[in-house]
């Protein structure tokens, strides 16, 4: 009898001698499938291995319908889609500190000597159409996602992408002076 079979048609359960016959039998061609999508094989091998660490620690309350192998590279696709949106986010979370970081680099506050940059910076704002000033507040300002002002406005996120640009646009020209 086969370590991974089924004890009847519907369910499998996860017995210790089982579980090391599936890791052994399938924790290579996991890997393999992960690194095809995160292209690094100690990332495979991590995500692989924290698959079969669920499955272990859950064996007890599993109830695997469908076949062992469909259930598996479902995990080890979820996981790698996880690892992948946390690595998008990331890099955009980076992106944006190294334009602040520029930014700030940039600014030279002794240009404005007795004057508050604070307020040159809100009087530019303040400039800005009202709509586009709206939809900057709550992005710079408040820390709103995209998505998340495009649903409280009821706009398409391609209006809030083209909108940020023109409040960009139009402070950087008025602001041009601090930087």
């Amino acid at each position: 009898m086969n370590r991974a079979t089924p004890e009847s048609d519907n369910e499998l359960k996860i017995t210790r001698e089982r579980f090391d016959g599936i890791y052994i039998a399938y924790f290579s061609r996991l890997c393999r499938f992960a690194r095809t999508y995160v292209l690094s094989e100690e990332t495979a091998e991590n995500i692989v291995q924290n698959v079969f660490m669920f499955l272990w620690e859950k064996h007890h309350i599993l109830q695997i319908h469908a076949s062992l192998s469909a259930y598996l590279y479902t995990l080890v696709k979820n996981k790698c889609i996880d690892y992948l949106r946390h690595q998008k986010a990331d890099l955009e979370y980076r992106a944006e500190q190294a334009l602040k970081l520029a930014a700030l680099e940039k600014l030279d506050t002794g240009l404005i000597p007795g004057e508050d940059i604070e307020e040159t910076v809100m009087a530019a704002i303040n400039k800005l159409p009202s709509k586009c000033r709206e939809i900057f507040v709550l992005n710079r300002v408040e820390g709103k996602k995209y998505r998340e002002i495009s649903e409280i406005l009821g706009i398409s996120v391609n209006t809030v992408e083209n909108q940020m640009g023109i409040a960009l646009r139009k402070l950087r020209k008025e602001l041009e002076h601090l930087i």
